[in-house]
């Protein structure tokens, strides 16, 4: 049997399985550590074992690597040395620093929706996300800012809060304290000792999503929200600038807008769950910048939520 290659030359973004991923190369400080403090694989495995331990059967549905314009450390590196050990392309001669998992969480799922926890593994850290993925359209969905975290300053990371602060809200004022890779794992395991109480505020806050209904002036008025929150995060006026990540970007705006209109051509009312729906379909991996799609995905589901009267 042929060994398989990757080839990001002609695709960015490659999906791989967990056997295939730990197969890349491992890359180590001088120190013999791993670089950011933990390998991908090894940080999706212990994911993995802190659900599988609540008997939560998780299963990881995709794993995604991609290339990205770091001119000091690339999303992907080719390495020629192994190159030549190893073959031409061969994913043990792949070191990879840019991968994104989703983990379905199985012993709760409906037809409908599965919950799904997402790992990201970047050049500035590593995040996790929980929260209900719609099968149909594959949508992750970020339902607050106690179901993210990360090891570096970025929205709904609880800066300066320690995990063990459960259901604490976050601040954009409170001092960038560093979280450790540990303390990224302890929240894991939270979620996992905690699921049921978890997914209690989760359902109430989909079903609060759901009763709420959309009319054509709410779609107006909030289209004119996400555009206001893109330009003050984008402009150079340091009166103006709000360091915020914004929920979409120009070019996502302009795409989900759009399908959001032709949702409601005939003037009947949406609820802001399928809106949230509509406008999620672009923060994927593969479609945006993989450390941009936690942060926007709670950012989006905040500015929707505050629309909810």
């Amino acid at each position: 049997m042929e060994e398989r290659t990757l080839n990001f030359a002609e695709k960015s973004v490659q999906v791989l399985t967990l056997e295939e991923l730990e197969r890349s190369y491992h890359e180590n400080l001088p120190t013999g550590d791993p670089v950011g403090g933990i390998y991908h694989f090894a940080l999706i495995q212990q994911v993995l074992e802190a659900f599988e331990q609540r008997g939560l059967k998780p299963v990881v549905q995709e794993i995604f690597a991609a290339a990205n314009r770091d001119s000091k450390r690339p999303g992907v590196t080719l390495l020629p040395q192994l190159e030549e050990k190893y073959g031409e392309r061969a994913i043990e001669a792949h070191l990879l620093r840019r991968v994104y998992a989703n983990i379905e969480i199985r012993s709760d799922e409906t037809e409908d929706v599965v919950t799904c926890l997402a790992v990201a593994y970047h050049q500035k850290g590593i995040q996790l996300g929980i929260g209900p993925m719609v099968k149909v359209c594959h949508n992750q969905t970020i339902l607050g800012a106690q179901d993210t975290i990360a090891n570096y300053a970025c929205f709904g990371a609880h800066r300066g809060q320690s995990p063990s602060a459960s259901q604490a809200a976050h601040s954009w004022d409170s001092p960038r304290v560093r979280l450790s890779v540990e303390d990224v794992l302890v929240r894991a395991q939270q979620w996992a000792d905690d699921y049921e109480p978890y997914q209690k505020v989760r359902q109430e806050r989909v079903s609060r999503m759901k009763s709420a209904l959309m009319d054509r002036e709410a779609m107006l008025r909030l289209i004119g929200i996400l555009v206001e929150k893109r330009i003050l995060h984008d402009t150079q006026n340091e009166l103006l600038h709000e360091s915020t990540p914004y929920p979409l970007n120009s070019s996502q705006i302009n795409e989900t807008a759009e399908q959001l209109i032709a949702l409601m051509r005939h003037d009947e009312p949406v609820s802001y769950w399928d809106a949230y729906q509509q406008l999620n379909t672009v923060l994927k991996p593969g479609r945006m910048d993989i450390p941009q799609v936690l942060p926007q995905s709670l950012a989006l589901f905040e500015c929707l939520n505050e629309q909810i009267i």
